[in-house]
């Protein structure tokens, strides 16, 4: 299984030149050399498949990578050493039956098959997908398309109150909001359970699946929302969910909840909590964690909605479809209309009044 050059352009990837040469690599994997400089490497193995690009001189043999510095040391050329030397531009890969088109170079990602609702493939429904795929490419997509792989890196501000719009598949966007800057927060002095990896937002997604490129943010607040959720602010940074506008923040009832025992070696005495910007700490002697409950402390690169959980909130008018999907989501979040008991038990030990943060 190998991609075409129509396929490569249809997807911004670079196209093979006639004067490269193919070149059997590890496994069933190929390398394309323009004489000693790796262009691409394509890996084809069971349940994965994927295409890198590459810039990298190897020795006059082959069997040597070159060091980028002067400083640096040849290695020897093998996947490892392949892997460690990093890919450029744009990417695909096919695992686990889900398909992912990324830039490697401006950190931006142009489809996710998870996003856009899709369920897992077979190879024989991906090649499938590809054929369709080059055939709804036409002049104005390639164009997104060609934008999405030549675009530099950027680096975006963003602020709390933020609206912003990200791409759920090639022709429909999902709109959200951003509530809470954890880290901004934090280096102000505001108290915080420092437990969650990278710098974290609190955003939210609203039930709207539409082609509207252009939606305004008056009318984005009008309509219901998935549960807030935390996620690093890569997206933001490097503009992948792009903002489209701010305003002022109104009062706001549902922020995640983190709870338990410190885990600081240092300090693991003592029950946390963190509901959005409020924090609650309480000694542990004479308490213990309520059963039943977890850290949640998850946090993704991505928004945890798709277009086809978004789809399923909007057609039943709520967020069941949300807390229903998997067992994970079911045990882990006190929101959760399932863990009702176990809400109460919790805001009652830190004495927190739940209509201040759950309306």
């Amino acid at each position: 299984m190998e991609l075409t050059n129509e396929q490569r352009r249809c997807m911004g990837l670079e196209e093979t030149a006639p004067s490269w040469e193919r070149v059997p690599f590890c496994h069933n994997d190929v390398l394309y050399f323009d004489g000693d400089i790796i262009r691409k490497w394509v890996i084809d193995r069971q349940n994965y498949f994927a295409e890198y690009s590459y810039h990298i001189q190897t020795s006059h043999d082959r069997t040597k990578l070159c060091a980028k510095t002067g400083k640096g040391k040849e290695k020897n050329l093998n996947q490892a050493n392949l892997q460690r030397m990093g890919s450029e531009g744009v990417y695909f890969s096919f695992e686990k039956g889900g398909f992912y088109l990324a830039n490697r170079t401006n950190q931006r990602t142009y489809y996710s098959s998870g996003t856009a609702g899709l369920s897992a493939m077979t190879e024989e429904e991906f090649a499938a997908f590809l054929d369709r795929w080059v055939a709804e490419t036409d002049e104005e997509e390639q164009k997104r398309v060609q934008e999405f792989a030549t675009a530099k890196r950027r680096h975006c501000k963003y602020r709390e109150g933020d609206f912003f719009r990200f791409r759920l598949d090639r022709t429909h966007y999902g709109y959200g909001r951003i509530l809470l800057d954890v880290e901004k927060r934090r280096k102000e002095g505001a108290k915080d359970w420092n437990i969650l990896m990278g710098r974290a937002l609190i955003v939210k997604v609203y039930h709207i699946v539409t082609k509207d490129p252009a939606m305004q943010a008056a009318e984005l607040v009008k309509y219901a929302a998935c549960p807030a959720q935390y996620i690093m602010d890569n997206r933001f940074y490097y503009g992948e969910y792009e903002i489209i506008g701010n305003a002022p923040l109104e009062e706001e009832h549902d922020y995640p909840i983190l709870y338990g025992q410190s885990i600081s070696a240092r300090d693991r005495d003592k029950l946390l909590l963190q509901i959005g910007p409020l924090y609650r700490e309480l000694p542990l002697a004479g308490r213990s964690v309520i059963p039943g409950t977890s850290l949640n402390n998850g946090i993704s690169f991505a928004l945890w909605e798709g277009k086809r959980m978004l789809k399923a909130c909007i057609a039943a008018g709520s967020n069941a479809p949300y807390w229903e999907r998997d067992a994970s989501f079911a045990c882990s979040d006190l929101r959760n209309p399932i863990n009702r008991g176990l809400l109460e038990q919790v805001l009652a030990q830190f004495g927190v009044r739940e209509e201040t943060y759950f309306g």
